[in-house]
């Protein structure tokens, strides 16, 4: 490993140590559903109420294997057919197992601290590559992919969601923003949210560092855009020049002397009136704007955006009044709310990004990266046979204005996306255990299924992607493409698997959260 990365790396690795003070415990009031409450928050009642237990267990055993795939896949994660389903009683009429609710089970495990997250810290820096550069936007999905669900998974999802929207983007699509604030503004978040610290206090926090500045750098474009960003306040012309008279002392140096801010003793001594309070500093302002009533709605706004891209208007606003009724303080609060809620579980109809269509069905399948996957991923010049995230148009924490609220789908962006779950995830088996840099989904995702029927099989490769059994006529199909090639017994499993994965990876709904009802 470069001196680089290693530096990186201790850096990182210091701020995943101040993740240690203890989540408060799940509320254990009348409600006993895990989801009801978590990390203190008070219950989320009206639109954006949490799916009860009594409403889970009403779905069928599909339709609740469906549910948990999609609040795991936002997380990354995925729920294995056989960890859900009991194989012995084949598929055809599948039983849940001894899972029981993973809705509650995954609201309490993304409570509960590892004892050792140091430890996955470490593993992913043995065994992926990573490039000296982009470390800090590699390392990110790589520990996430390997690190259990837990309150450690969860701070590390929190805190790349929020990079990747407008509000916390390092931009380092910018000239003046580099890898190392990509650095800065994802290690922040994860200590400060895994510290509980108030949301108001981590929007001041960021206001006030250079990486912020890096992506607005002058104090009229910067205090413009923290009034806009922060409150969602376009109407405040007038203003602009008294709060950037405020900042009057704050600058960004140029080029040629690496975007430095640099802040002045000339302070501005006359106090303006911005937001409805006299300032004369710049600290002043930030106080003022991460203090303001409209902060915590602001916030809830955009990240219901970007989980209910699907909603109409009208509904949006209703989860968004929904929640802030809850005085979410911790950004946790707010993204619990939102995954937990009905509304999200059952009737989410939105494309999946990248992450979650991939991630979830590599847990399913026991897919295994080579070394250089994550590396491949975040490559910023793209590739034609490993497809990236900047192909898709999704780069990680780079876009100034963060990612686009909705995977996009023109043609272009989606053949990549397509290409990477087709060739590099559905399609692609490993062969050889002892060669790390094999990848491919694992022999012992097959072994599992091996004492179930011809037709449960196909079930079974079903489930594992897109969560639904196979119908009437795709069975038929795929019996009669088995029988035609040769392949019509189990000894043949191999290329059963491959076959039925090519048809998958042609489904729309292997890109689509698809609403239940």
């Amino acid at each position: 490993m470069s001196n680089a990365i290693k530096r990186t790396a201790l850096l990182i690795l210091a701020a995943m140590v101040l993740t240690g003070c203890k989540p408060e415990s799940p509320s254990q009031g009348a409600n006993t559903d895990e989801s009801a409450s978590l990390f203190g928050a008070e219950v989320v009642n009206g639109e954006a109420a949490a799916l009860t237990s009594s409403e889970y267990k009403q779905l069928s055993a599909e339709e609740q294997y469906i549910v948990s795939n999609r609040l795991l896949g936002t997380l990354y994660k995925g729920v294995p057919v056989d960890e859900f389903f009991d194989l012995s009683q084949g598929l055809t009429s599948p039983k849940i197992g001894a899972g029981g609710n993973f809705i509650n089970r995954t609201a309490l495990n993304i409570t509960k601290e590892l004892p050792d997250a140091g430890v996955y810290f470490q593993q992913i820096n043995e065994n992926y590559d990573f490039n000296s550069r982009r470390y800090s936007q590699e390392m990110p999905l790589a520990l996430m992919f390997d690190m259990p669900l837990s309150r450690d998974h969860f701070t590390h999802w929190m805190a790349y969601t929020l990079a990747n929207t407008i509000l916390f983007s390092p931009a380092l699509e910018m000239d003046s923003a580099d890898y190392f604030d990509v650095h800065r503004v994802y290690s922040k978040l994860v200590s400060r949210i895994g510290s509980n610290m108030e949301i108001r206090e981590i929007i001041y926090q960021h206001m006030i560092s250079q990486e912020n500045w890096r992506r607005f750098r002058s104090p009229e474009d910067n205090t413009r855009e923290m009034i806009e960003i922060y409150l969602g306040l376009f109407d405040r012309d007038d203003e602009v020049p008294k709060a950037s008279q405020a900042c009057q002392n704050w600058h960004l140096t140029g080029d040629n002397e690496d975007y430095q801010l640099v802040i002045t003793l000339d302070e501005n001594i006359v106090p303006q009136k911005v937001l409805g309070q006299w300032i004369s500093t710049c600290f002043d302002f930030y106080r003022t704007v991460s203090n303001h009533p409209k902060v915590i709605a602001r916030m809830v706004n955009v990240l219901v955006n970007h989980f209910f891209v699907d909603m109409t208007q009208d509904k949006r606003a209703a989860l968004v009044q929904s929640i802030v009724n809850s005085n979410p303080t911790r950004f946790e609060h707010i993204f619990t709310a939102i995954l937990f809620s009905r509304e999200y579980l059952l009737n989410s109809d939105r494309p999946r990004r990248l992450e979650e269509t991939f991630f979830n069905i590599a847990h399913r399948t026991q897919w295994h990266p080579h070394r250089r996957f994550f590396q491949d991923l975040n490559n910023p010049s793209g590739g034609a046979t490993r497809p990236t995230l900047a192909q898709m148009k999704q780069p990680g924490m780079t876009l100034k204005l963060g990612r686009w609220a909705a995977q996009p789908l023109d043609s272009l962006s989606f053949s990549y996306y397509h290409k990477l779950v087709r060739e590099r995830l559905l399609l692609d088996r490993r062969t050889n255990l002892a060669n790390e840099n094999d990848a491919g989904w694992e022999p012992g995702f097959l072994e599992k299924a091996v004492n179930l029927s011809d037709e449960d099989f196909i079930h079974y490769l079903f489930l594992s992607s897109i969560g639904r059994k196979a119908d009437s006529q795709e069975l038929t199909t795929l019996n009669s493409v088995f029988a035609n090639r040769g392949y019509d017994n189990s000894e043949r499993r191999t290329q059963q698997t491959l076959i039925t994965f090519d048809y998958i990876s042609r489904l729309p709904e292997t890109y689509f959260n698809n609403r239940l009802n």
